[in-house]
């Protein structure tokens, strides 16, 4: 028995390490050796959730359940599983018993307001949340779990300040910087949202979301880039068919506007971190980005070389396709953003 406990307590430091896949083998024997033992159960459904084996990790905790249906851990475990499988209604329902089992640990309450998160329930999110930390108002989760509440009920100042008391008690609470990220895009500053991702991807580089919300942020900055250039574009292209202005200040404004819109694109660059600013150039060059770019700006191109081109009496009859071609440029480059965005 000394045996089987000093194993189980060898397999949790491994999973505190984030060595899944070893945790893993080890409790294999520890259950196919003690398969009447609660807390391996649990461990392995631990493991099965770290490394993202979701159904496998509700399997276990049910297992533990059979074992022990007083414990409300393996029932914490079942609702996380749910909860990354999309199973909110099943979710809500585990942690809601796991809360029943031990309503005085505040793990239950997080739980729940968790899986309600989820199930889109801020009625009950909130609710659970206020519970939490009551019983816990030094714990840091509790926070960060209350913040992210708060976020979804479009409260930001009480978010960031759940988020800022997080990582008062835990500085190294990567979830509290990336909340704080999301936060400041909610509202629109980009830069220094980027900052906390950044800090969160310090914090935790195991944790890819972190370095993903960078990725989506400035995907997020390109495709607004692009929006804005070629919305002033397509008004630039009415110009010669309502004013009748010469050719040659119309070709001036092309390049007024595509200058203007690198310069307000650099400046945002030049406002982010040096770590940042590699990331944006990084992913300029990855090949959707280019494509996009290359069509909005090749789009742009061929539309004001039809109407500066085309005889004056002809440009009101040419001007749809200008702004046709202008339009679908657009589509098409948001389209390969979209691309970027989605690509893993």
């Amino acid at each position: 028995m000394i045996e089987v406990r000093q194993e189980l307590a060898r397999a949790s430091a491994m999973l505190d390490v984030r060595r899944f896949d070893e945790a893993t083998q080890l409790l294999a024997r520890i259950v196919a050796a003690e398969p009447e033992s609660s807390r391996a159960w649990c461990l392995m459904a631990r493991a099965h959730l770290g490394a993202d084996r979701y159904t496998d990790a509700i399997a276990a905790a049910n297992r533990a359940v059979s074992l022990d249906p007083a414990d409300e851990w393996p029932h914490r475990l079942a609702s996380n599983a749910l909860v990354h499988l999309g199973n909110y209604p099943d979710a809500l329902r585990a942690a809601d018993q796991a809360c029943r089992l031990a309503p005085g640990f505040w793990q239950t309450h997080v739980c729940v307001a968790q899986a309600a998160l989820a199930a889109h329930r801020l009625d009950i999110a909130n609710a659970a949340a206020g519970r939490a930390r009551a019983l816990a108002p030094n714990e840091p989760d509790v926070h960060f779990l209350s913040g992210k509440v708060s976020l979804s009920d479009g409260e930001l100042a009480s978010a960031r300040e759940h988020q800022e008391r997080a990582l008062a008690l835990d500085p190294a609470h990567s979830g509290a910087m990336n909340e704080l990220g999301r936060i400041r895009l909610r509202r629109h500053d980009t830069a220094g949202a980027i900052r906390h991702f950044i800090s969160a991807a310090r914090a935790a580089p195991d944790e890819h979301i972190y370095s993903r919300n960078i990725d989506v942020v400035i995907l997020r900055t390109v495709s607004r880039t692009i929006y804005a250039f070629t919305l002033i574009a397509l008004i630039l292209i009415w110009v010669p068919a309502v004013t009748h202005v010469a050719r040659f200040p119309f070709v001036i404004a092309l390049g007024v506007l595509g200058v203007a819109t690198a310069l307000a694109f650099g400046w945002l660059v030049f406002r982010l971190p040096p770590e940042a600013r590699l990331l944006v150039r990084r992913t300029l060059r990855t090949p959707r980005v280019a494509l996009a770019l290359a069509l909005a700006v090749g789009g742009v191109g061929i539309a004001f070389a039809i109407v500066a081109l085309t005889p004056a009496p002809e440009v009101a009859q040419i001007l749809p396709v200008a702004v046709a071609i202008t339009v679908a440029a657009r589509l098409t480059a948001f389209a390969a953003l979209r691309s970027a965005a989605r690509k893993p």
